[in-house]
């Protein structure tokens, strides 16, 4: 081995001495710079050049390390948003009506309505407050009779914040939460009534005002 690195070091040093014989007048600074340059091309590992499309794709969303082992691919500041099959892409490709992601995933309809909508973590904690301060039936004047002892039969709180986060619609709530027409039908009347200051909502007036910031947000996004 050290026999072999003599030999690599000789073979340098030769290199060398017939670069600078044949191109004696160049300025020490530039031939300082291209010794330099061919030192990094002679041992340079190619293998190791960065990649982009290393970073952004990896399969099964990992990467194999050099031990054998794996790890999680972590996406890119630059290319935050990972896909399911972990392809990395930029946030403003998100829900921009054109596939980027090869599963068409960054078009999700629920992930793209729930982009714009309240978080459901707000939505929750509306809901909750709402009961609190009015009793546990008083979603039945929106809901339905499903509606009861703190939405139980709806599947509770957190369902159904949720389905309203990422339903595109009224009607797709509606299928969502397995709701009858009648009681669709009713729920969008009172939605309509709470959103544009109608007495007829079938809440109090401070009720509704209570209701009304987040009924006008659904409004703004197309629930209804």
């Amino acid at each position: 081995m050290k026999q072999s690195t003599t030999n690599v070091n000789s073979s340098l040093s030769t290199q060398l001495k017939l670069f600078s014989s044949k191109f004696p007048k160049i300025p020490k600074n530039l031939f300082l710079l291209l010794i330099t340059l061919l030192l990094l091309i002679l041992f340079t590992d190619k293998n190791s050049a960065f990649s982009i499309r290393d970073v952004l794709v990896a399969r099964g969303g990992k990467r194999t390390a050099s031990g054998g082992g794996e790890e999680l691919v972590q996406c890119p500041t630059w290319h935050p948003f990972q896909c399911p099959n972990s392809e990395c892409i930029p946030i403003k490709y998100l829900c921009d009506g054109s596939p980027d992601c090869s599963d068409e995933y960054d078009e999700n309809s629920a992930m793209c309505t729930a982009a714009i909508r309240p978080p459901v973590e707000e939505t929750v904690a509306f809901l909750k407050a709402l009961l609190q301060a009015h009793g546990k039936d008083f979603l039945e004047k929106l809901f339905g009779e499903e509606a009861r002892n703190s939405l139980a039969g709806m599947g509770g709180v957190d369902k159904v914040a949720v389905a309203l986060s990422q339903s595109p619609t009224l009607e797709a709530f509606g299928v969502e939460m397995k709701m009858s027409p009648t009681e669709l039908g009713r729920m969008a009347s009172v939605l309509q009534a709470i959103a544009s200051s109608d007495e007829n909502s079938g809440f109090t007036p401070n009720e509704a005002a209570d209701f009304r910031f987040f009924v006008q947000k659904l409004q703004e996004t197309g629930f209804f």
